[in-house]
């Protein structure tokens, strides 16, 4: 790649004047004074980390300066929409926020005070700026719907309709934080509203409060007994399905939900990888625009009867394509020579590095802003093993190291374990996110699956440093014991190796996994932050049936699941199961609540998926909330004779969700 096509490159991600954004990381907590005044559940939209003290900005020829600021305004001015302190928001000028990081937000509350000031043609400016600064098209309309609502309470206060009044403020709060405390804020509101009219708020304001809350309430409860055809409809739209031909069949090598990348899109061109049989691994190359497939196969030897041997595909900065494969003792490793080349390759090269046992579990984690293409992998094994990272030097055409591990169990004294992560989900500000879960010997005969807790980590400079959700930084390797558990699973209880993960649109980590209910039956389930607290919900009702003992990359019951989130903050759980006819379904979460609602549950392939898992093109589904999935049956392996490999049908299936 040129030099001018790197800088090119390098610069997706900045503002429209070229400047780096960056971005913001684990969110310090309120003074506690802060804290009592404004309820923790009752600050909605609250990203979950924070801006550092300082954003650095490219100015003129090369040159650098920090521009400094307030890290507490979002809070301040999130807190003065609350009240309605709309004299406080119009201070809000351009000159002050275009280098703050949520710029796009404090834009948009700007907006919210100028327009309760009379001023629309302001309030109309600062909302084009919040646009071109990347704030949604929904939390734009939720604040101005808001302002509507607030607007019309002010004009019932006015002509003395109380009643009118409360419930327009009411419907201004709810909607402007959804699932907050509505009836704590809405009194605040009121309040401040009441004053600023110079009028005197209603009498018994609590209790009517009250009585309203309770009537929302009535009215949820009777929207949500409703059938699902009643609700928001949600339905599948098949956009393509493209054949790949028949694949190794045998086991689910080429369809392991951790397989990252198992399909990726760089550019105009769609790429995937697929075992054909023991001495054939296949390349894909898929060109988006035009639909024409190519492929590629790599001749060699290969062990698949090991399913955790799946292939996983990267891609650096200047487009040429990575390849991981046969990674169970030592991990094989190419390179295209050419970007976006399948048909040209690099001899098998050494990766190992700092590993002292060689890598496993290889994960690749894409370019962005800054970053250049990095890899995630296992040191060690799945019950004594630690979690590193190493980034790859485009101009070296070499891989470098992290000095120190990311998680590791291997040190504990009185016993050992080691970490299994979800693949890794990554920000709009670029910010690197894990979940992940703790792996120890069985603790009963019988059992192979002694996972516990779900823990969670989030880095804003590409895994150097590490956070907890609430900002502390973590001593590197993070450990059992120092290990932020946002659920704890006590082990046997049948809790998935593997977590998956995505973010909201407010970088809010959602977490998905299976483990046992209060039944002992094993249960997809979910868990999530906003911006304070976590929640955790049961998402599936699997009846009884036989358990997930087995684990690991050995055929269960049912597989791990995958999750994506689109801009409205819909979340989709994939999943395949014993009580789906093992066929690949998707449960479609209330943005809101996160709730399942049956209606919501879907099948995405009519025929029955064997034991294979989810594999999915995620880099796509940030790119234009198109789902890529991999397909294919496949068989539980049972060791023995053989009259000759199992092969079954590839295919990729694209889907657009809608409603």
């Amino acid at each position: 790649m040129k030099r001018s096509d790197r800088h090119t490159a390098s610069t997706l991600g900045r503002d429209e004047k070229g400047k780096k954004s960056k971005a913001t990381m684990c969110k310090k907590e309120l003074p506690l004074s802060q804290r009592i005044s404004t309820p923790l559940a009752s600050r909605p939209e609250a990203v979950a980390f924070a801006p550092t003290v300082a954003t650095m900005l490219e100015a003129g020829e090369g040159a650098a300066h920090v521009v400094p600021y307030d890290e507490n305004l979002l809070e301040r001015a999130r807190t003065q929409w609350q009240f309605g302190d709309w004299e406080s928001l119009v201070k809000l000028d351009r000159e002050t926020l275009q280098h703050h990081p949520d710029r796009a937000k404090l834009a948009l509350l700007a907006a919210a005070g100028q327009f309760q000031q009379g001023d629309a043609g302001l309030g109309r400016t600062f909302v084009r700026l919040a646009q071109d600064w990347g704030c949604s098209r929904k939390l734009i309309s939720q604040i101005i719907i808001a302002g509507t609502h607030n607007s019309l309470g002010r004009a019932a206060a006015l002509l003395g309709q109380e009643a009118q009044a409360l419930a327009h403020f009411n419907d201004a709060i709810a909607i402007g934080t959804p699932g907050s405390d509505a009836r704590l804020l809405t009194q605040a509101r009121v309040a401040q509203q009441y004053s600023q009219l110079q009028l005197r708020p209603p009498e018994r304001l609590t209790q009517a409060l009250a009585d309203l809350s309770s009537a929302g309430n009535r009215l949820r409860a009777v929207r949500a007994s409703a059938t699902p055809s009643s609700r928001t409809a949600f339905s599948i739209k098949k956009l393509a399905v493209i054949n790949l031909g028949d694949a190794w069949a045998e086991n689910s090598i080429n369809n392991l939900v951790f397989r990252h990348h198992g399909i990726l899109t760089y550019n105009e061109f769609q790429f995937a990888a697929v075992y054909v049989a023991e001495n054939t691994l296949r390349i894909i190359k898929r060109h988006l625009p035009t639909g024409v497939v190519e492929s590629h196969d790599l001749v060699g030897d290969y062990n698949l009867r090991e399913a955790r041997n799946g292939v996983s595909l990267g891609c650096d900065r200047e487009g040429r394509l990575h390849l991981t494969y046969d990674h169970n003792t030592e991990l094989r490793y190419r390179r295209s020579i050419r970007p976006a080349a399948i048909n040209d390759w690099s001899d098998e090269l050494l990766m190992k590095g700092k590993a002292k046992d060689g890598i496993t579990c290889p994960a690749f984690i894409l370019p962005r802003q800054d970053h250049p293409l990095t890899l995630l992998y296992r040191d060690g094994i799945s019950t004594r093993g630690c979690a590193r990272l190493k980034t790859y030097d485009e101009g070296e055409e070499k891989w470098v190291d992290h000095p120190d591990p990311v998680l590791s169990g291997a040190e504990e004294n009185t016993w050992s374990c080691g970490a299994s992560w979800s693949n890794p989900a990554i920000g709009d500000d670029g910010s690197l996110h894990l979940s992940f879960v703790w792996s120890t010997e069985s603790i009963s005969r019988g059992d192979t699956v002694s996972s516990f807790n779900v823990g969670y980590a989030c880095s804003s400079d590409n895994g150097l440093t590490w956070r907890t959700s609430r900002g502390r930084f973590y001593d590197l390797p993070i450990t059992p014991l120092s290990a932020e558990t946002v659920l704890p699973v006590s082990p046997g209880s049948n809790l998935a190796d593997r977590t998956s993960m995505a973010l909201d649109s407010y970088r809010r980590p959602h977490i998905v996994f299976y483990a046992d209910d209060t039944h002992g039956i094993p249960q997809y389930q979910h868990t999530w932050f906003d911006g304070h607290v976590w929640h955790h919900n049961i998402i599936s009702q699997r009846p009884p049936s036989s358990d997930p003992k087995e684990g690991g990359a050995l055929p269960a019951p049912i597989s791990r699941p995958e999750i994506v989130i689109d801009r409205e903050n819909n979340v989709y759980v994939i999943f395949r199961g014993d009580f789906t006819d093992n066929r690949l379904f998707v449960q479609k979460l209330s943005p809101h609540d996160n709730q399942a609602f049956p209606g919501h549950l879907l099948a995405l392939t009519d025929e029955e998926m064997g034991h294979s898992e989810p594999v999915i093109d995620r880099s796509r589904w940030s790119r234009e909330e198109v789902l890529t999935l991999q397909t294919q049956q496949n068989e539980r392996w049972a060791p023995g004779p053989s009259f000759g490999p199992r092969m079954s049908p590839v295919t990729l299936l694209d889907i657009r969700f809608q409603g």
